[in-house]
């Protein structure tokens, strides 16, 4: 079984380094769609078992672009699980003025000792990645870990990065270092997160051990 994930595409927020949670959107800019289009122009001749999106508009109207260019026009069922990660009354602000940039710190580099109570609220990272590892896995499940068919899941940058490390067993701890696979270091952008419109494929046999096919492809939106 294979799991082709999707970032949505680039949006206001992401140009103003904003906090964009579960709790905020900023719709997608005229690249973001430019983006999404092509990510369906990708992925127009896979067959999918079954399309999951978050419900948040910026990762659904990517997800509505992708479907548009898929010959077999899938419909896209809602997760909620795939919500991004809960920021609490962080979201929408600044980075740079979130406070205490102490917890800022913390988030970004030392993700086991960010304490979302001392910072904005919302969720922590174990909170966080138990909810959307169980929707990757109730899907697996649903669609049968021998199905040749695969599931694409769009959502958001912190989703298919921090779900993808705890399907690989890597401890929250670790979450924002570098992912290395055999000695050599994945690529992403900042803060270890993959592009927008990015796609990352993972596979499993059995819904427990996944690996990593294709990781934060993005050749295809120069085109």
């Amino acid at each position: 079984m294979q799991i082709y994930f999707v970032r949505h595409g680039r949006t206001q927020y992401n140009i103003e380094h904003r906090f964009q949670g579960g709790n905020s959107d900023s719709p997608l800019l005229a690249s973001g769609i430019a983006g999404g289009k092509a990510a369906g122009r990708r992925l127009q001749a896979v067959d999918f078992a079954q399309v999951y999106s978050s419900p948040q508009k910026r990762a659904l109207d990517t997800a509505k672009y992708i479907v548009a260019e898929n010959q077999w026009q899938p419909t896209i069922q809602i997760e909620p699980r795939l919500r991004e990660f809960n920021f609490g009354t962080w979201d929408g602000m600044r980075e740079e003025d979130v406070v205490p940039q102490s917890q800022m710190a913390l988030l970004l580099h030392h993700p086991a000792e960010y304490q979302p109570e001392l910072a904005g609220q919302g969720e922590s990272y174990a909170e966080f990645v138990e909810r959307t590892t169980a929707a990757v896995h109730d899907a697996v499940a649903l669609a049968g870990v021998d199905n040749p068919k695969p599931i694409l899941m769009v959502s958001h940058g912190l989703v298919t990065t921090m779900t993808i490390k705890a399907l690989l067993g890597i401890p929250v701890a670790k979450f924002r270092d570098p992912l290395v696979i055999d000695g050599q270091e994945l690529p992403t952008i900042g803060h270890g997160i993959v592009d927008n419109d990015s796609l990352t494929i993972v596979n499993t046999t059995d819904n427990q051990q996944f690996g990593i096919e294709t990781w934060n492809e993005t050749d295809f939106l120069a085109h």
